[in-house]
C-alpha cells in the first residue's frame, strides 16, 4: 500500500541517514561527470563528522520511509545570518515521481517556518536537476545570485541554480 512518512532522523539512524547522502552524492557526482565531462573532485563517501553541522540545534535530518524502509533524506542546517539552507535532499530512484520529495519539502518547510522560525530558506541545485527546479518553484522559490556560506566553490557556481523563498 506504500504508506510514507517523514520524520527528523536521531543518531540511531545515522548508518542510513549515510548510506542515502553517499547515495546522493554518488549519483550527483557521476550525472556532473556525464553532464559536463570532467570531474568535480568532491568525495562520494559522507561521514558521521558530517552530519554534525546537519544536528540540532543549528540544523536537522529529515528521513522519508515507504513501508517502514529507508526511501529518501534531506538536511537543513542554519547559516550566520538566520536563514535556513536545505542540503543533500535525496529520494531513491525506486520512490521518485510518488510525491514523495514534495512531501520532504514541505515538510522541511514547515520545520523551518514553524519550529526554526527561519526568516527565509536557500538552497542550490545543479542545472542539471531539471525535476527539483520544478519541485522547488512549484512552492515559490525564486532564483537568485549565489549566497554568503554556500558550500559550491565559486568557480563552479555558474553550473548551479541558487534558490531562496522568503518566510517572514
Amino acid at each position: 500500500m506504500n504508506q510514507s512518512r517523514i520524520r527528523e532522523a536521531s543518531a540511531h539512524d545515522d548508518a542510513v541517514v549515510l548510506e542515502l547522502m553517499t547515495e546522493y552524492m554518488a549519483w550527483a557526482l557521476a550525472t556532473f561527470e556525464q553532464t559536463y565531462g570532467f570531474a568535480m573532485g568532491m568525495e562520494v563517501q559522507q561521514t558521521a563528522d558530517a552530519l554534525g553541522k546537519f544536528r540540532r540545534p543549528s540544523g536537522m535530518i529529515g528521513l522519508a520511509e515507504v513501508d517502514g524502509a529507508p526511501a529518501g533524506v534531506a538536511a537543513l542546517r542554519v547559516q550566520d545570518d538566520g536563514a535556513a539552507e536545505i542540503k543533500r535532499m535525496f529520494v531513491r530512484p525506486e520512490h521518485r515521481g510518488a510525491h514523495l520529495g514534495s512531501e520532504m519539502l514541505d515538510w522541511l518547510l514547515d520545520l523551518c517556518r514553524d519550529d526554526l522560525r527561519a526568516p527565509v530558506v536557500r538552497l542550490d541545485s545543479n542545472r542539471f536537476m531539471r525535476d527539483a527546479h520544478r519541485l522547488y518553484e512549484s512552492r515559490g522559490f525564486v532564483e537568485r545570485s549565489p549566497y554568503e556560506g554556500s558550500e559550491i566553490p565559486a568557480e563552479l557556481q555558474h553550473l548551479w541554480r541558487f534558490y531562496e523563498l522568503r518566510l517572514d
